[in-house]
């Protein structure tokens, strides 16, 4: 997103928490404010140093996507003329009911919090951005579109390498908690004769020590946290991309960026039978889908297919690929986007400065 519209000739600045120093990269400013000791120090004094230094800055619209931020939003918002858009990625009321780290107590105070800060940043901000039409249907947000999770197709081009000559292994990228169902992507590597190449962080830390000991691990190959070029590297090695999620409610809804990344770089998805999941493969017939999520036998089934029948994987990939550059291109989102800075700048009296 930062790319795209500092492309556009926008002025971007990008705040980060990570430690890793201010710098510029594709024309977008990055401004650290250091790395948090903890997450109590993330979500009281990293966000408000966030804020200070948004606000000083004198930017014309602020566009932020973590839900710790509402509140600073809200009182930012209640001193200032500032252009404010929050940007909803996922269910957070949902995951915080179901989140394992947290006591049952804890994820219900948690849960009604966020719905009602989410319920006043929906009326109080002057837009909203959310990755379904059901998110925005529930929020009822004065000015509001839907900006669906899209990859760039410059990001990642289909492996050179025919899927009949590729060893027999899939690949996950992404957050590696139960939520996503990693275990039951390990334990389906035990009568599945294949490998996982396993990328991204661990949540929480503790989960890796309790996986290592599944009678799948041994076939799995664990790369850690990698950058975009490394995953076009994982891609290109691998048969199939697994988006393997246990998801209830509303979330079955949701859109998920792993699932146009793996399209976009020609691999065959093996995903979890959602709403999404579901409208996407059977359309394009770009993979298989898998249930119950969380069945290992299901998703080995799957792999094994996927293994035993190269051919119909390549035709699967690069069905995927041709929906990317037809149906799911970043450039479609970015027009909805820029089309809601467009309609709130003008409604603020600000149009020639959005």
């Amino acid at each position: 997103m930062c790319r795209s519209l500092a492309a556009l000739g926008h002025a971007v600045t990008l705040y980060v928490a990570d430690g890793l120093g201010d710098d510029r990269r594709d024309g977008v400013k990055i401004i650290d404010i250091g790395m948090p000791a903890s997450r109590l120090e993330r979500v009281t004094v990293s966000t408000t140093m966030m804020w200070r230094r948004a606000l000083k800055s004198d930017h014309d619209l602020l566009h932020f996507h973590d839900p710790e931020l509402i509140i600073g939003a809200l009182a930012s918002k209640l001193f200032g003329q500032t252009i404010i858009i929050y940007d909803i990625h996922e269910y957070y009321r949902q995951h915080f009911l179901r989140t394992s780290t947290l006591l049952p107590i804890l994820r219900q105070v948690l849960a009604w919090s966020y719905g009602l800060a989410e319920r006043c940043a929906a009326i109080w901000l002057d837009g909203c951005v959310a990755v379904s039409p059901l998110m925005l249907r529930k929020l009822r947000c004065r000015h509001a579109t839907v900006v669906a999770n899209y990859v760039r197709l410059e990001e990642f081009q289909p492996g050179q390498t025919p899927m009949v000559e590729r060893d027999r292994q899939v690949c996950y990228v992404g957050v590696i908690s139960k939520e996503r169902c990693v275990e039951s992507m390990v334990d389906a590597l035990a009568t599945a004769s294949g490998r996982l190449l396993l990328a991204g962080k661990w949540y929480p830390a503790s989960f890796r020590a309790e996986l290592a000991s599944a009678p799948g691990w041994s076939s799995v190959e664990e790369l850690g946290i990698i950058d975009r070029a490394q995953m076009q590297h994982v891609f290109e090695q691998s048969q199939a991309g697994l988006l393997i999620v246990d998801l209830h409610g509303d979330e079955v809804s949701s859109s998920s960026n792993k699932l146009f990344e793996y399209m976009a770089a020609g691999l065959p998805v093996i995903a979890s039978d959602l709403q999404f999941t579901r409208e996407v493969i059977t359309r394009f017939h770009c993979g298989l889908l898998v249930s119950p999520a969380n069945d290992p036998k299901a998703i080995a089934t799957a792999m094994t297919w996927i293994f035993e029948h190269p051919q119909e994987a390549q035709r699967m990939g690069q069905a995927g690929r041709r929906a990317i550059e037809t149906a799911y291109a970043w450039d479609q989102a970015l027009q909805e986007l820029l089309g809601l800075y467009e309609k709130v700048g003008q409604h603020c009296g600000q149009n020639s400065r959005v």
